[in-house]
């Protein structure tokens, strides 16, 4: 089944019946199965359509009053109770107004009722309906918020990859090397050749990514980098 463009209607209002076995609001009877999710709305609200689709309408006395389908394919979504169709056949996009709330048919009062049928059988369409957005809503999940955040980070990162010279990577005009500065065995400050571009990597991100305090000495915290660093040769 897949998922709707948009939730049926165009406010979110409260589930009065949802799918499954309950009492018969109108006989009393016990164990009837509801096949749809109903929603408390008032009279006349409009009713759109979920997604692309074909529409067919009709009407039922004694249960669902005027109906109406929106087929796409094998998924099909069912609407009824309404009071009059905005639309009465032919193809529809998603958003499409195509009929407005009643209480025709048997039904104890003004409401929605909406139903999901996949290859020719009713399924339970609680998760598609709470899932689905509202038309016009175009306000950020927690998720997507989240998954924002990752984006620009490591958008972040690469830049400062590609950019960050720091200071235990170093190069001058007149010399295309790139040098470490370093202690030697007798205590006096000089060069190491860096060849490999790796090891250049991992020295310009040392210092912006990976490390942790203040001092000369920096900590690699990240597990990626600190697999690299102790892969580096010890130079005495």
């Amino acid at each position: 089944m897949r998922e709707l463009t948009y939730f049926p209607l165009l406010e979110s209002y409260p589930k009065t019946s949802n799918y499954g076995y309950r009492v018969d609001p109108i006989t009393g009877a016990q164990g009837s199965f509801h096949g749809g999710v109903d929603y408390g709305v008032p009279h006349g609200e409009p009713v759109i359509a979920p997604y692309d689709g074909h529409v067919t309408t009709g009407y039922e006395g004694g249960g669902a009053g005027n109906w109406l389908w929106v087929d796409s394919g094998s998924d099909r979504f069912k609407s009824f109770h309404h009071a009059s169709h905005a639309v009465y056949s032919g193809w529809v996009a998603a958003g499409t107004v195509v009929a407005y709330i009643d209480s025709t048919g048997s039904s104890t009062g003004s409401h929605a009722h909406f139903e999901l049928w996949e290859g020719g059988s009713r399924i339970d369409p609680t998760g598609y309906l709470d899932r689905a957005p509202l038309l016009g809503d175009d306000s950020m999940t927690e998720d997507d918020w989240h998954r924002l955040e990752q984006i620009v980070d490591s958008s972040i990162n690469e830049a400062m990859k590609l950019s960050y010279t720091g200071a235990r990577a170093l190069c001058t005009d007149g010399d295309p090397g790139i040098y470490e500065i370093i202690v030697d065995g007798d205590g006096h400050l000089c060069r190491r050749h860096i060849p490999n571009p790796d090891q250049i990597r991992m020295l310009q991100w040392v210092d912006h990514l990976a490390g942790t305090g203040d001092g000369a000495a920096r900590r690699i915290t990240d597990p990626a980098l600190r697999e690299q660093f102790l892969a580096l040769p010890v130079v005495s």
